[in-house]
């Protein structure tokens, strides 16, 4: 009798134990990243990186800061790559973070009046592909 207690009980602390687990792994499973997909000309991807340069981060927004960055420099490499046309149109491919980020912190960025134009384009087209 004692022992099967004991594997009962063995068997609901194992089951117990692994729940966190299971709900872990199904929210991994069911999690699914949005990409947004914004189509616009590359010198409208330069003016974004080029604004993001000048913006002041503080130390906790290093590693947004920095994913940001990647998504747009790396668009803008393949592009230089390709001989890409600063008119050609391209499609920039980042997650709902990424995008968040990047606007976060382009609303920091200084402009000037005549800037204040493709600024509004650039964030129009990104919040745009998130409908």
């Amino acid at each position: 009798m004692k022992k099967v207690l004991r594997s009962a009980c063995i068997a609901v602390f194992v089951t117990l134990m692994m729940l966190p687990f299971s709900g872990i792994m199904s929210a991994q499973q069911k999690t699914e990243v949005k990409m947004l997909k914004p189509k616009m000309p590359i010198s409208e991807v330069a003016f974004a990186a080029t604004l993001l340069d000048g913006v002041e981060i503080r130390g906790g927004e290093v590693d947004a800061f920095v994913d940001a960055r990647k998504v747009l420099m790396a668009l803008l490499q393949k592009a230089t790559d390709e001989k890409k046309q600063p008119s050609d149109m391209v499609v920039v491919e980042m997650s709902i973070g990424q995008a968040q980020n990047i606007l976060a912190l382009l609303q920091r960025a200084k402009l000037t009046g005549g800037d204040a134009e493709r600024y509004k384009k650039f964030v129009d087209t990104v919040v745009e592909s998130a409908k």
